[in-house]
């Protein structure tokens, strides 16, 4: 085989790789594709898969044209064409690429062979950068591999994904490689480095003012960054652009279930808290100032001073008057400091089960609360496709009405020079003016689902919004419209992507994994150890408690004693040993409380499993019933458009009558309906199937009748 003809072949099997994928890379499409026999694909390469192999590793190398210079002069000019002209060439490989690393999992060879370019681009790169440190211009402490990997890999995102989440990458994207390129050098000092030379070449005065612009350099994009970010709690401070990673992240701060969510969860934590300090021994402390105003041990000293006592000598009475105990009981004036100290020694099992119940509440409310935010990333989702689509809708009932009134002034046109029947100019009006009513119900559904994903979001009803997340609509149109496509196979192993995020996730169908019955085990879990304490509540409980007081005893005339040295101790500790004897029927009460709590836990669980298994099985037909209707739409639209503007020239031209020409814009309008509610509801269906996992059970079934209405 000649070298053009094994070129060929090659770049046709590239071609289509990059289109349909190594399913859909038929050797029969190649060979005709190449304009070669399939028998002679076999005889070269032997499979389709050794053709593919070789056609990816000749085609996925990212030739350097732009080569980088041995000896670099300017640094940032000459790494900044590089990086334009390497992000050039990745974005004309992007769907090849792409379709490589979608089939890692199938084909690894493939993404491998791709990957031949990017070795070689970073080993150029490398050697570049190497040679910026060796001629001075970067400092000995910039990581030269680092840095190379760094702007390898901002290059290739930014080729491969801008499409997909332009907000994530700098605009305009002609300024993108100055500004990695840029980055990449001031990771390496090469700004510092330049200031250096410029204080040995030109003075002190220079180095300052070269130390001046450098920070002035810093500092402006942060500042800009700053002054551009929006506060954190303020729904005001929103664009007027608004992409579904912008709808979720506002929605997720105003929304009033995943604040509640939130509450519950810090609840738990709270009461978790309280369980645990059972275990530790609790201390208080106390300090009390007591005045006596009269008592009787008053009395009998003031007697007893005086010689009025009704019995002894007088040296007795003053001894008594004069005596500690007199001074203790009769004192007018007391200050008491404590501190108590308790610890339970011995719950039987009480403290363990307080312990583990708070736990598993408190894993049942962050469930919730991922189940909180789970529903309202589709709730959201949900109005946002809602919005857009309302959008399309509005344009396609906009756009029929502009195709009826031209149908309205041909035929008038016609009716004047005498070949339209009066009949078919009536026809033409009434259809123009049936067409307004659909006009002003789309405009007004349009207004609804913006109105509702304002409220959602948070935003003033009134303030315009602009959503910049389309609905994907990347079906093809099948080379044979006329034989009916088959069902596509879903793969559920491969991640399906969340749009605006650039993120995916696996769809996790399995009912044990579900929240909703997460959440309900952690509530039998919690149940059954509130069955065990109050089991255990009949069983006695052993606490060691100590007592320590200091007493002071002021003169007349002051509150507090000269000296600590005047308090007098007093500590006691005491051993406690209680059991319930009789409670009038209060722990069998609430034994039989907690029993059936759990009883109805357990219940609970087992009808939260029955639905979670008809959930996702609800939730996959539903997206295979998308799947398969957006496929059936996929090249219908431009099949009616085709019939319409052929309607529109034969009515011109007097073949076709105006019945003709309008069932076949009813059909046109019928079919880009049907094509942007598919789209839409593909969509819903695919991020509803993403977050199975974490929704409530149930979600699949309502959003089924709400989709009905």
């Amino acid at each position: 085989m000649t070298a053009p003809t094994r070129d060929q072949i090659l770049d046709a099997a590239t071609r289509l790789y990059g289109e349909h994928g190594f399913r859909g890379t038929t050797t029969r499409r190649i060979a005709e594709e190449a304009g070669v026999n399939e028998v002679t694909l076999f005889r070269v390469f032997g499979s389709k898969t050794a053709l593919l192999l070789e056609a990816l590793r000749t085609h996925g190398m990212v030739v350097p044209t732009a080569q980088l210079p041995e000896a670099p002069t300017d640094p940032l000019a000459e790494l900044t064409a590089w990086c334009a002209h390497q992000r050039r060439t990745l974005s004309h490989l992007r769907s090849l690429i792409r379709k490589a690393m979608s089939e890692f999992e199938e084909n690894p060879e493939m993404p491998r062979c791709v990957s031949h370019g990017a070795m070689m681009t970073y080993t150029v790169l490398h050697a570049y950068l190497q040679r910026l440190a060796k001629a001075g211009f970067t400092t000995s402490r910039g990581d030269v591999e680092a840095a190379a990997g760094m702007l390898v890999s901002a290059l290739f995102h930014d080729a491969i994904a801008r499409d997909i989440m332009p907000h994530a990458f700098p605009q305009p994207a002609s300024a993108a490689p100055h500004i990695y390129a840029r980055l990449c050098l001031r990771s390496l000092g090469v700004n510092a480095a330049a200031a250096k030379n410029a204080r040995r070449r030109n003075g002190r005065r220079r180095a300052l003012l070269a130390g001046a612009l450098v920070l002035a350099a810093a500092l402006v994009p942060a500042a800009s960054r700053a002054q551009g970010r929006a506060p954190g709690n303020a729904p005001q401070d929103v664009p007027g652009a608004v992409s579904l990673a912008d709808a979720l992240r506002l929605a997720d701060r105003v929304s009033h279930p995943v604040r509640t969510a939130q509450a519950l969860v810090q609840r738990a934590r709270g009461q978790q808290w309280q369980a645990r300090a059972q275990y530790l021994p609790q201390l208080n402390g106390t300090a009390a100032y007591q005045r006596t105003i009269e008592s009787q041990f008053q009395a009998i000293s003031a007697r007893s001073s005086n010689g009025n006592g009704d019995s002894g000598s007088d040296s007795s009475s003053n001894d008594l008057a004069n005596s500690p105990i007199a001074k203790i009981f009769a004192a007018p004036n007391t200050v008491i400091l404590g501190l108590t100290a308790s610890q339970s020694l011995f719950t039987a099992g009480r403290l363990t089960a307080a312990t583990k119940g708070a736990e598993a509440a408190r894993t049942a409310a962050e469930i919730g609360l991922d189940a909180a935010r789970a529903q309202l990333a589709l709730d959201v989702a949900q109005a946002y496709f809602d919005a857009v689509a309302s959008e399309k809708l509005a344009q396609i009932a906009e756009s029929t009405l502009v195709q009826a009134q031209r149908t309205l002034k041909q035929t008038e046109l016609s009716r004047q020079v005498g070949s339209a029947a009066e009949f078919d100019l009536l026809r033409a009006r009434v259809a123009r003016d049936n067409q307004r009513p659909q006009v002003i119900q789309a405009r007004g559904n349009r207004e609804a689902a913006f109105l509702r994903l304002r409220q959602l979001l948070g935003i003033p009803l009134e303030r315009p919004l602009a959503l910049t997340t389309p609905i994907r609509d990347d079906g093809a149109t099948p080379a044979a419209p006329s034989a009916p496509a088959d069902p596509r196979p879903l793969d559920l192993s491969r991640p399906i992507e969340i749009p605006g995020s650039g993120q995916g996730l696996v769809p996790d169908t399995s009912v044990g994994r579900r929240s909703s019955v997460r959440q309900a085990e952690a509530n039998v879990t919690a149940q059954e150890y509130a069955l065990r304490a109050q089991r255990w509540n009949r069983l006695p409980s052993v606490q060691l408690s100590s007592n320590y007081q200091r007493f002071g005893y002021p003169a007349e005339g002051t509150i507090l004693p000269n000296s600590f040295g005047l308090f007098y101790p007093n500590w006691t500790a005491s051993l406690g040993f209680s059991f319930p004897v009789f409670s009038g029927g209060r722990l069998t009460g609430d034994q039989m409380v907690a029993e059936a709590n759990l009883v109805e836990a357990r219940e609970t669980l087992a009808q939260v499993r029955d639905l979670a298994a008809l959930d996702a099985r609800t939730a996959l037909t539903q997206l295979e019933q998308a799947d398969a209707a957006y496929a059936a739409s996929v090249g219908t639209d431009a099949q009616a458009a085709r019939a319409y503007a052929i309607a529109e020239v034969r009515f011109a031209e007097g073949i076709s009558t105006q019945v003709e020409l309008q069932q076949s814009r009813t059909q046109y309008e019928q079919a880009r309906l049907t094509r942007v509610l598919a789209a839409r509801d593909l969509e819903v269906a695919r991020l509803r199937m993403a977050l199975l996992k974490d929704l409530p059970v149930g979600t699949a079934t309502a959003t089924t009748t709400a989709s009905r209405r």
